[in-house]
């Protein structure tokens, strides 16, 4: 790929980069590959790009990466001038089939949308997942509305829907805000039946809602050796699920239910958004919901262990 590729080109060689991700994931449908693919992303500014993307190889990687040798992230860019940015997601992944689809995002640099990457199973049914998917050393920065109030709120910079064991690590989430609703936008937004995710070594400044929300039986989830400053004004962990027992505008058709298994451990919080003292996580609902019963007798909703906090926040 290349800023100034044409997507009339195969992308076979530099010469014959294509430009857009559309174009990549048709050439890749029509050529049938099964082996791992590598779809090199040369340096520069690629503007407004969004993608349905539904691609996958059996048993194999598709890995999305800068060309080796450089040191800049390409930058995936939502506004198609300084003064036109529409906003929507950059990369949504739409597979409820129960596949492995094994996506790799690596050093790479997405800004101005409202959402970066979604990886969608179905919400109503455990079965129809996607999963094995991993996000490596990029960097999101001015995803929510932050580049234009006028278009609506977002509710999370990387989302997983029913999205099992994937990889997030080393990242950058910078600047994550909504100018209306800061409070539903998360960072990572692990949602209806994420099982197993890794969220390791990620960095979060600058969030003005909870960086990590855990939602709708997300169980056994691994978030370690983050660092967050300036995030939230609630917690760095928060954990939420649509509560039919007290609420009536849920729109899930079976009950939404409470998160087990899920660790914590050895993250640095350096202060709210407010820059007060960051807690290390918050229930929004009790463990108990009609319809929902805990994976196994001895089940906990949490555990934590060696979390930090800034004596001076924000600093």
């Amino acid at each position: 790929m290349s800023p100034n590729g044409s997507d009339s080109r195969d992308g076979t060689t530099r010469a014959k980069a294509v430009q857009t991700m559309s174009r990549v994931q048709q050439i890749l449908r029509s050529s049938s590959p099964e082996t791992d693919v590598e779809v090199r992303v040369l340096p520069g500014r690629y503007r407004g790009q969004k993608v349905n993307w539904t691609f996958s190889v059996p048993g194999h990687r598709v890995k999305f990466t800068r060309v080796a040798g450089e040191s800049e992230r390409p930058v995936f860019d939502g506004c198609l001038s300084a003064n036109n940015c529409p906003g929507g997601t950059w990369f949504k992944l739409s597979r409820s089939d129960g596949a492995e689809t094994r996506l790799v995002f690596h050093y790479l640099r997405i800004e101005n949308y409202q959402t970066a990457i979604s990886l969608n199973g179905s919400r109503n049914a455990e079965a129809r997942s996607n999963g094995s998917n991993e996000i490596f050393g990029c960097y999101f920065y001015r995803i929510g509305n932050i580049f234009n109030s006028a278009v609506n709120p977002s509710t999370a910079a990387v989302r997983l829907v029913n999205s099992d064991d994937n990889k997030i690590i080393n990242n950058h989430f910078v600047d994550i805000i909504n100018t209306r609703s800061p409070a539903l936008l998360h960072a990572i937004y692990i949602a209806h039946m994420s099982d197993r995710n890794q969220i390791l070594r990620n960095s979060f400044r600058n969030n003005a809602g909870g960086p990590i929300r855990v939602r709708d039986y997300s169980n056994d989830n691994i978030i370690n050796d983050n660092t967050f400053k300036k995030s939230s004004n609630d917690a760095a962990y928060s954990e939420w699920y649509c509560d039919n027992d007290t609420r009536d505008d849920c729109t899930k058709p079976t009950p939404e239910c409470p998160s087990w298994g899920n660790q914590f451990r050895e993250n640095h919080l350096n202060g709210t958004y407010a820059c007060g003292a960051l807690r290390a996580f918050i229930y929004y609902q009790d463990d108990s919901a009609t319809g929902c019963s805990p994976p196994s007798p001895n089940a906990r909703r949490l555990r934590t262990s060696g979390n930090t906090s800034s004596s001076t926040p924000c600093q």
